[in-house]
This record gives C-alpha cells, structure tokens and sequence, in this order.
C-alpha cells in the first residue's frame, strides 16, 4: 500500500479552495491540479508499505494525536515552489498555530523513522498542494495572478490525524481513510 499521513480539511475550506484552483486554471499553463476533496496537510508521506506495520502506525498516530490539541490554521497566501519563476508546486500557505504543526510533524518524522521509514531531507513547511506544474512554457499569466491573488480569510481547526492510502489511476489519485485519531479535546 501506497500511505501518507495528514490532516484533511474541513468541507468549506475544500470548497474554498476550489474556488481560488477555479480562478487560477483560468490563467493557463499546464498544470495538474488538485481535486479540492483531495487537498490536505501532508505530514509524513511514507510510501510502499507492508500489512505489518500498520498497527504500529495506528499505535503511534493514536499516542500522538493525544498530545496535542486542534490546531487553528488560515491560508494567508498562494505561492509557488521553489519560485515563481521556475515554479513546480503551487501552494496555499498556511499561517495560525503553525508551531504546533512543526512540533506534530516532528514527532511524527522522529516516531516514523523509528519504525524504519526513510527520514526527510528538507523541514516541514506548513501548506496545502494545488497544482503540480508539468512544463514551465506559457506561465506568465497564471505566475502573475499567483503574485497578485488577494486571499479572504479562512480559518479552521485541525482535528483528525488521518493514515490515507493513496491509490494512483490515470483520473488521478484516490485517497482512502485507513485510520483516524482525533488530536486532544481539553
């Protein structure tokens, strides 16, 4: 299986963002974009993965979702990863209890590289995937309207830490739950 952990949004910010993926595909280039039913946080993408470490991860995940509390996140600007002018992700960047992400997403990277899986090269960066950019050619327009976008607010909490399995078609990838922990209520 094919697994990651997240956090998903709720269904208005998925609806949200539809909206801004709406009014950026309008402005060209080739981009794949993202289902907004798809988009979430990714924490840990861990991979292939064998049936047998499946109850360690849900062991896991249930002791760290316990420590920690929802989290309150808002989009607070659309960029492009690495940059704008040879960009390969667009994103929504997240601002709000982003510490509190970092320090997630820490115990998960220590907690997953114990039970064998690789360790990530590059620091957790608190955002949400879009678009993935499939050739750089005639991305004038949609780079500018990345630069300019104007975001109205949107706020929410993080609450479930989700184990997906990630399924790939040629329509796109389908995303199944194969595990939830709620994080901590006071």
């Amino acid at each position: 299986m094919r697994l990651f952990i997240a956090l998903p949004l709720p269904k208005n910010i998925e609806d949200f963002l539809g909206e801004i993926i709406f009014v950026l595909k309008q402005k060209g280039g080739k981009v794949k974009w993202v289902a907004p039913k798809n988009v979430h946080l990714t924490v840990k993408f861990l991979g292939e993965t064998g049936e047998d470490k499946i109850a360690a991860i849900k062991s896991v995940l249930q002791g760290i979702a316990e420590k920690y509390p929802p989290v309150l996140a808002a989009i607070n600007k659309i960029g492009a990863f690495p940059d704008l002018k040879q960009p390969r992700v667009i994103w929504a960047g997240l601002t709000g209890d982003i510490n509190i992400l970092e320090a997630l997403a820490g115990d998960i990277e220590k907690e997953m590289t114990q039970l064998g899986f690789p360790g990530e090269d590059k620091g957790f960066k608190a955002h949400l995937t879009l678009g993935r950019i499939k050739d750089n050619y005639g991305l004038g327009e949609l780079a500018e309207s990345i630069k300019s976008y104007q975001i109205a607010s949107a706020t929410w909490q993080f609450e479930t830490l989700v184990l997906f399995n990630s399924v790939l078609t040629p329509q796109g990838p389908i995303y199944s739950r194969l595990f939830e922990a709620k994080l901590k209520t006071e």
